[in-house]
């Protein structure tokens, strides 16, 4: 995982301008092209990308709000709007998925392509931490198949840092 967000950009570097956008649709439709979309269609999520729906109002929220000018913002969105209405990419559930947008916000925001991959997996650093204490307590270690299901309390207290006891600091 990670990646797919910075190949988007890369992409839409690669078409440079939204005149060139009919050659490049052009060629994805060419049987014979080997040319992708990226950041379109998805490997589990065959009709769309639920988590897409979602980027996709924060990315549009987060472009109206910076009111930026920047050509490859406005390449990606007339992408998106083809891709949205074209039967050739409705046909076949090519939708958007949530690497077209996430690349496209975190531009429009400045963080550096470079730190795509590693904001991809800060965000998961907890959930990877959680698993593996979960794995390191079990009494009899074994091969872990982790399912995601949180099994900690419902509710708990916020308590602030300040008010910890130092070891929990730690």
């Amino acid at each position: 995982h990670g990646g797919a967000n910075e190949a988007v950009l890369n992409m839409m570097a690669e078409i440079g301008d939204v005149s060139r956008i009919p050659e490049y649709i052009k060629r994805v439709k060419d049987p014979k092209d080997n040319f992708r979309l990226m950041g379109f269609g998805h490997r589990v999520y065959k009709a769309y990308d639920p988590r897409a729906k979602i980027m996709r109002t924060i990315t549009h929220q987060v472009l109206s709000h910076l009111k930026l000018v920047d050509p490859i913002l406005e390449l990606s969105m007339e992408l998106e709007r083809i891709a949205l209405t074209d039967e050739y990419f409705v046909k076949r559930n090519l939708y958007p998925n949530i690497d077209f947008y996430s690349g496209i916000c975190l531009r429009a925001m400045g963080v550096p392509v470079a730190m795509f991959t590693v904001l991809f997996a800060v965000a998961r650093t907890v959930g990877w931490t959680a698993q593996w204490l979960e794995m390191a307590m079990e009494p009899t270690p074994r091969i872990s198949r982790p399912r995601q299901i949180y099994k900690g309390a419902v509710d708990r207290d916020f308590v602030s840092i300040a008010s910890r006891p130092i070891q929990a600091r730690l």
